[in-house]
């Protein structure tokens, strides 16, 4: 199957907008390192939800066509731009309630309200690739990999947003966090190859050989492995040093990049049963 870039770029920015206002919510609450940074950050999701959401709608070839998808309550397309839509929303008035010095009840409902949606995009971009049709992509594996995956991209993404201030106390337990998600998201990364190894329909453009050893083996160890779980691992083993917090901009890209990889890899193995065009 072909690469549908538009769908890449948008289920990478809408889990990077999902990861770091989430990681925001949960500082509201604890107070962690996120908070310092909850202005820009609020910033930096509603950017990346504008591009995931632009990108969306391109997809579509004729843009106009998102209002006759929006006329369908029950299609996939509606449920996500309804998670957008509110998502970006309850940005937009987080971002308003910062800036007018509100209270820090006002501001933590607020950010609990925006992580709800912004939780459930993360999965519901992966769920929707969930269909019979394409053995490859029918499994529940696939939206806990997305969600893990914006997990990663938004801790990366608060650490990175920290690296332009004062070393702070609450890194090594954003390191820590951020670790977790790391090994969660190899795990089931592994957990996706055992399942293309026993998947119904098996078919060479599909199979985990494909990915280990075939033609994708090169962006598999080299995009996915090294860049997007190896080097992203080393950087934040070595981040508790002092000055050493600006390598997390670096992490933020290796996994940037490896989210692009895993997904044109993921719609490289996206065959259909049959093939009836």
């Amino acid at each position: 199957m072909s690469i549908e870039w538009s769908l890449v770029f948008f289920t990478l920015f809408s889990g990077l907008a999902a990861g770091v206002f989430t990681g925001i919510a949960v500082s509201e609450w604890t107070g962690g390192g996120a908070k310092q940074v909850r202005f820009p950050g609020a910033v930096l999701t509603l950017a990346a939800l504008v591009i995931g959401g632009g990108s969306s709608v391109l997809h579509l070839g004729h843009p106009e066509r998102i209002f006759g998808a929006l006329k369908q309550p029950g299609s996939s397309i509606f449920f996500e731009a309804l998670l957008i839509g509110l998502f970006g929303l309850i940005v937009i008035f987080y971002l308003l309630a910062l800036r007018r010095g509100a209270s820090a009840l006002v501001t933590r409902l607020l950010a609990t309200l925006g992580a709800i949606p912004a939780v459930l995009l993360a999965c519901t971009v992966g769920s929707t690739y969930m269909m019979p049709s394409r053995p490859a992509w029918d499994t529940l594996i696939l939206p806990v990999l997305y969600l893990a995956s914006a997990g990663v991209m938004g801790c990366f993404g608060i650490a990175a947003l920290l690296s332009g201030r004062d070393e702070s106390p609450a890194v090594p337990a954003l390191s820590k966090i951020t670790l977790m998600f790391l090994g969660i998201q190899a795990v089931l990364t592994a957990a996706y190859l055992v399942y293309l190894s026993v998947a119904p329909y098996p078919d060479v453009s599909r199979s985990a050989a494909r990915v280990l050893i075939g033609d994708l083996a090169p962006i598999f160890w080299g995009g996915l492995v090294i860049l997007g779980l190896l080097v992203p691992g080393f950087i934040l083993l070595r981040v508790e040093k002092p000055g050493l917090l600006t390598k997390a901009r670096y992490g933020l890209m290796c996994v940037l990049v490896a989210g692009i990889v895993f997904r044109a890899m993921m719609f490289s193995l996206g065959s259909a049963i049959h093939e009836f065009f």
